[in-house]
C-alpha cells in the first residue's frame, strides 16, 4: 500500500523521487497504526531531507480514512501550518487521488464574536464624570475602532479571523470582541449563522484532515477534549516538531493564583449576581438556596484572599520578591509558610467549587432560556460572557488548588510551588504558582490513554543518541522499543559539510572576557564577507558585545537580532542581500538555531559561538535537578547533556537543508576537544568532515 502511494506521487510529480528513508518511515507508521487499542503510537526521528511530511501523510492517511477517524496534524510553528494547509496536503491529495478536505483549527479567541462586537458598537459611550480626560479619549478611540471592525466584517471585507488581518487589533479591544466557550450562546446566539468560529466548526464537521498547533491541542486536552477539536477517541494525531511537546505540555499543566485577577473576578461575580434574579425571574423558585450560598461565599473569597495575601506579604521571601531582590522563589510543602497557607487555600478550594457549580448552572439556564425564548438575545448575549468569565476563572482556581494542595509523596515526583510578581493590567500583583515537575502524566492521561492513535516526529528527538529523555518527558515509558524509530539522513554529510574546531585558548566558563575577545578575533578571521553566514549565540549580552567590537566592514553586513528588525524580517532582508549577489551575516540566538530554513547559498557557513547548554533557572527545572539527585542520578548526565546534544544537532542542522547544499560549520568552544563529554557530543553529531 505504501509503495503504491509513493508510486502514484512519483507519477503525478515528475521532479519527485521517494527516498528509502521516507518509505521506511511511512511503512513503520502504517505498521504501528495497525496495533491494538492504546498501542497505536509511533515515534520517529527523521533528519532534515527525509521528507517527513509526505512520509507521515502516506503512513497515516489510510489508517485515518479506513477507521473513519480525523487526522489532526499539530505543529509548533505558523509557517509549517501554512505550508501544510496551502501546499503539502492539497498536493498529496491530488497526487494520490485521496478525497481530502483540510481545515485549519484555532481556538475561539482567535475569532471575532459578532454578538460582543455588536453589543460594544451599540452601547453608548459612558458619560461618567469620574472618568479622567485620558480615559474618555481611550474609550472613544476604542469605540471608533470597534465600529470600523464591525463595518469590515459586516461588509465581508474581513472574515473575522484575527490572523487574517493585515493590521493589528489592540489586545484590549480584541479581548472585548472575542469570547471563550463559557461566554458563548452557541446555536441560540442571534449571530450563530454568521459567526466566524462556527463557520469553521461547520467546515470541520465534514473535514478529514485538520491542521492545528500544539497549544490548541493541549488546551483542548486540558479542558477534557472535544471543545474545539473532536474528542481524542475520534482523532489520529500527528505531532510534527514534537520535540517542543514536553515543554508546551508543562506550560499548560501549570496553574496560578493571581490575587488581582481573583479580586476583580469576585467583584464581577457579585455584580453579575445582582442581575440574575431579574434575568432569570421565571426560575426564581429554583435558585433561592444558590443565591444564599453565593451571598455567603463571594464575600468569604475576598476575606480568604486577604488572609492569604497578608500571610504571604509578611514573609521575608515575599518582601525580597516585591523588592526585586529575587525572582520566582520556590516554596516547599514541608515549609511553615506552605503549611500556614493550607487553611485559607482549603477554604478557597471549597468556596470556588460552590461558585463554579452555581455559575455553570446559571450559564446552562441562560442558554436553555434562549432556546425557549424566555429570555431575549440582547440580555443573554450581555449576561453569558460575564457569567462565563466567572465560571472560567473559578474553574481555573479549582485546578490550581488541585495541584497546590496535592501533598508530596515519597516515591513520586512532587508538584512544584513558587511565587512570582507579575504585571496585571496597569499594576503588579503577587501570584502563587503550582505545576507538575513533568508533563508525562498530563500527556499520558489526556492524550495517549484516549487518542485513537498518535504519531510523534521531529528532526531531533534523541539526546546523546537515545530516545530516553524524550520518552520520559512525554509519558511514553510504557511503550516498548518497537514504537521508536530513528531513520538515517539522506545527506552525505562527510562530502557536503566540514566541521571546523579552531584552536581556542580561552574557555567561556573560566576566562569569560578573554573568550569574548577571542570570539571577535576568530569571527574577523573566519567570516567570508561574500558569503551567507549565520552566527549563533546563547547570550544577548555576549552577542551585543561581540558586535560592537567587530570592524565596520563586518558590522555593515550584520543583521542583529533584537536591533531593529523582527526575526522574520531579518531573514527576508538576508535573502534579499544574497539574491543581489552581496554577502550577509545574521547574528541570532535560539530563534535562529531551530526552525529557520535557509537552503542553498542562503547559508554557506554556520558559526556556533558556545555549546548551547541549558540554564536551569526556572523553578520546575530546578525541581527536576533535585529529583534526579534524590533518585541517585546526576543532573548533568540525565538532563544537561541530552539537552545540549539536541540543541547542538539542531544548530548544526541550519547548514544543510537539501541534498544539493554544502558548506561549513565552525564551533568556537574548545570543550568539544578537551572535555570527555565534548567527545561524546561530537560522536552524536552527523558525520561531518572534521578539521
Amino acid at each position: 500500500m505504501i509503495k503504491t502511494l509513493f508510486a502514484n506521487i512519483e507519477q503525478a510529480t515528475p521532479d519527485f523521487k521517494s527516498r528509502p528513508q521516507q518509505v521506511e518511515m511511512s511503512q513503520f507508521i502504517a505498521d504501528t497504526l495497525k496495533q491494538g487499542e492504546h498501542q497505536r503510537v509511533a515515534v520517529v526521528e527523521a533528519p532534515t531531507g527525509v521528507g517527513k511530511t509526505l512520509a507521515y501523510l502516506a503512513g497515516a492517511i489510510d489508517a485515518a480514512l479506513d477507521n473513519k477517524k480525523i487526522l489532526v496534524i499539530s505543529t509548533a510553528t505558523v509557517n509549517l501550518q501554512q505550508q501544510l494547509l496551502q501546499k503539502d496536503v492539497p498536493h498529496f491529495a491530488k497526487a494520490t487521488g485521496k478525497d481530502l478536505k483540510v481545515v485549519q483549527a484555532k481556538g475561539r479567541r482567535r475569532y471575532l464574536c459578532p454578538s460582543k462586537l455588536i453589543s460594544l458598537v451599540e452601547s453608548p459611550i459612558q458619560q461618567d464624570l469620574s472618568f479622567d480626560v485620558d480615559q474618555k479619549y481611550q474609550q472613544a478611540k476604542q469605540h471608533t475602532a470597534a465600529k470600523r471592525v464591525f463595518e469590515q466584517w459586516d461588509k465581508q471585507q474581513w472574515d473575522g479571523d484575527r490572523d487574517s488581518r493585515s493590521d493589528a487589533i489592540e489586545p484590549a479591544l480584541w479581548h472585548q470582541i472575542s469570547t471563550d466557550s463559557e461566554g458563548c450562546a452557541g446555536k441560540s446566539c442571534s449571530q450563530y449563522l454568521r459567526c466566524p468560529y462556527y463557520l469553521v466548526r461547520r467546515d470541520m464537521m465534514t473535514a478529514n484532515v485538520v491542521i492545528a498547533n500544539h497549544d490548541l491541542v493541549l488546551s483542548d486536552a486540558d479542558l477534557g477534549g472535544g471543545l474545539v477539536l473532536p474528542n481524542p477517541e475520534e482523532i489520529l494525531f500527528v505531532f510534527d516538531e514534537a520535540h517542543n511537546l514536553p515543554q508546551k505540555a508543562l506550560d499548560h499543566a501549570a496553574k496560578a493564583l493571581n490575587f488581582a485577577q481573583l479580586y476583580q473576578t469576585t467583584e464581577a461575580a457579585d455584580s453579575v449576581l445582582k442581575k440574575i434574579p431579574q434575568a432569570l425571574s421565571f426560575r426564581q423558585h429554583d435558585f433561592g438556596f444558590m443565591l444564599k450560598e453565593l451571598r455567603r461565599d463571594l464575600p468569604a473569597v475576598i476575606t480568604l484572599l486577604g488572609q492569604l495575601e497578608t500571610l504571604l506579604q509578611s514573609h521575608d521571601v515575599v518582601k525580597d520578591l516585591v523588592a526585586g531582590k529575587i525572582s520566582e522563589p520556590r516554596i516547599y510543602w514541608q515549609s511553615p509558610l506552605v503549611q500556614a497557607m493550607l487553611v485559607p487555600c482549603q477554604g478557597l478550594f471549597q468556596r470556588a467549587n460552590t461558585i463554579y457549580k452555581h455559575y455553570a448552572l446559571f450559564a446552562k439556564w441562560i442558554k436553555d432560556a434562549l432556546e425557549t425564548k424566555e429570555i431575549t438575545n440582547k440580555i443573554a448575549e450581555v449576561l453569558l460572557p460575564q457569567v462565563g468569565t466567572v465560571q472560567n476563572i473559578f474553574g481555573y482556581l479549582i485546578d490550581f488548588m488541585g495541584l497546590f494542595l496535592d501533598e508530596d509523596k515519597p516515591d513520586f515526583p512532587p508538584n512544584v510551588r513558587w511565587l512570582s510578581y507579575q504585571q496585571f493590567g496597569k499594576s503588579t500583583t503577587l501570584v502563587v504558582n503550582a505545576g507538575p515537575m513533568t508533563a508525562a502524566y498530563f500527556l499520558e492521561k489526556t492524550l495517549w490513554n484516549r487518542a485513537y492513535a498518535a504519531v510523534l516526529t521531529s528532526a531531533t528527538l534523541r539526546g546523546m543518541g537515545l530516545f530516553q529523555r524524550f520518552r520520559s518527558d512525554c509519558g511514553l515509558k510504557h511503550f516498548s522499543e518497537k514504537h521508536f524509530l530513528a531513520v538515517k539522513s539522506p545527506f552525505n554529510y562527510h562530502q557536503q559539510a566540514s566541521l571546523h574546531l579552531p584552536n581556542m585558548t580561552a574557555l567561556p566558563n573560566d576566562n569569560f572576557a578573554d573568550w569574548q575577545q577571542e570570539i571577535v578575533n576568530q569571527l574577523i578571521h573566519i567570516i567570508n564577507v561574500e558569503e551567507a553566514t549565520l552566527v549563533l549565540f546563547t547570550s544577548k549580552q555576549v552577542m551585543d558585545t561581540v558586535y560592537k567590537k567587530l570592524p565596520q566592514n563586518l558590522t555593515d553586513l550584520v543583521l542583529l537580532q533584537g536591533n531593529k528588525l523582527s526575526p522574520r524580517n531579518m531573514v527576508q532582508a538576508h535573502i534579499k542581500r544574497i539574491e543581489q549577489g552581496k554577502g550577509s551575516i545574521i547574528f541570532g540566538m535560539d530563534r535562529f538555531a531551530e526552525g529557520v530554513d535557509l537552503p542553498g547559498n542562503l547559508c554557506s557557513h554556520v558559526v556556533i559561538t558556545k555549546l548551547p547548554f541549558p540554564v536551569f533557572t526556572r523553578p520546575i527545572e530546578q525541581a527536576k535537578q533535585e529529583w534526579v539527585i534524590k533518585s541517585g542520578g546526576q543532573p548533568f548526565i540525565a538532563l544537561s547533556l541530552p539537552a545540549v546534544s539536541i540543541r547542538l544537532i539542531q544548530a548544526c542542522g541550519r547548514l544543510l537543508r537539501k541534498e544539493t547544499d554544502s558548506g561549513r560549520i565552525t564551533i568556537l568552544d574548545r570543550r568539544l576537544l578537551t572535555k570527555a563529554y565534548g567527545k561524546q557530543l561530537l560522536q552524536h553529531l552527523p558525520n561531518y568532515r572534521l578539521t
